[in-house]
């Protein structure tokens, strides 16, 4: 079995979702520590800085003085530009975080499909909660006609029924009563990722 993939086996939600949130976290906490490197900050403000999102995830993340680092070369930068009248638009961002998690998501796609190719990677896959919608056209597309497409979407039916079960267990105890609950107390994240993948997924709807 595929073994980077094999530990999220284990976890509800989408697998591959899973691995990204745990590259993207441990990107961006190496990353934080580097960016006190003003050598790091001028590449990072040639590329035009991080994105809304993973800027604000940033942020949450490291000192407000990195922040004010980062920020200080940015507006050097933008200053240069506007002097030289060569642009006073925002510049779009070539992210580095979202560069990575795009290069990391290939890399987890391709790792899907050895694993489902795998009758025990199959039958564990099985158990899981499935791919996020995302994910799975994403996979489909690398499969489109062949028996492995099939059998994708004969498993994904069978676990959106399932989690289907959780949500209406879910519903008809009010969401509440954690202490009763069993694998449904988690359908309501499980269900919202299923739909859109994880916050902040390159590709997504």
């Amino acid at each position: 079995m595929v073994p980077s993939l094999k530990e999220a086996l284990g976890y509800r939600g989408c697998p591959i979702c899973w691995k990204l949130d745990k590259d993207e976290l441990d990107f961006m906490c190496s990353l934080q520590g580097a960016l006190k490197e003003e050598k790091i900050r001028q590449v990072l403000a040639s590329s035009n800085g991080f994105c809304n999102f993973h800027f604000h995830e940033m942020a949450r993340l490291t000192s407000p003085l990195v922040i004010a680092l980062v920020a200080s070369d940015m507006i050097d930068k933008e200053i240069e530009k506007i002097e030289r009248e060569t642009s006073c638009l925002p510049s779009r961002s070539d992210c580095p975080v979202c560069e990575f998690l795009g290069q990391r998501d290939r890399f987890y796609l391709e790792e899907c499909v050895a694993l489902l190719h795998e009758s025990c990677g199959q039958r564990e896959y099985e158990k899981t909660d499935g791919l996020c919608r995302i994910h799975m056209e994403k996979v489909l597309n690398l499969q489109e006609g062949n028996e492995l497409s099939r059998v994708l979407r004969h498993t994904q039916l069978r676990q959106l029924w399932s989690l289907r079960g959780e949500l209406l267990d879910f519903i008809s105890k009010g969401g509440r009563g954690s202490q009763r609950m069993g694998r449904e107390k988690n359908s309501w994240w499980v269900a919202l990722q299923k739909w859109v993948g994880k916050r902040g997924l390159p590709g997504a709807f």
